[in-house]
């Protein structure tokens, strides 16, 4: 893949996890709506500035942007993977009691998956 594709994959991926438009993010980050859809496509690469402009709108620094390793690679399978991942970016700004909640309803969820 691409640097262009990588770049404009991530970005794409925060902004579904957060179930944002490109229309939200580019109104977030102050860019153009059409330019950031160059982005996801991989048509363009983010200057360093821009990409900042994007990290913050998401919440996220660029550590955790260019992270790649968010749960050790739970999974070979990718689009597990991947879905592994939009769980951990959906879930970790909860606090502990928040956490406890989620962990014991995906708990639950599993043991009635397992039954089937």
């Amino acid at each position: 893949m691409g640097q262009a594709n990588y770049v404009g994959n991530k970005i794409k991926r925060f902004r579904t996890v957060r179930g944002w438009s490109q229309e939200k993010l580019a109104l977030q980050a102050e860019i153009n709506t059409a330019f950031l859809g160059h982005l996801e496509r991989g048509l363009k690469v983010p200057t360093v500035t821009t990409l900042r402009k994007i990290t913050d709108a998401l919440g996220i620094t660029l550590a955790e942007f260019f992270n790649d390793d968010l749960t050790s690679q739970v999974s070979k399978d990718p689009e597990k993977q991947e879905i592994i991942d939009t769980i951990v970016l959906t879930v970790r700004d909860l606090s502990v009691s928040e956490l406890h909640h989620v962990a014991a309803a995906v708990h639950e969820m599993s043991m009635l998956c397992d039954k089937k």
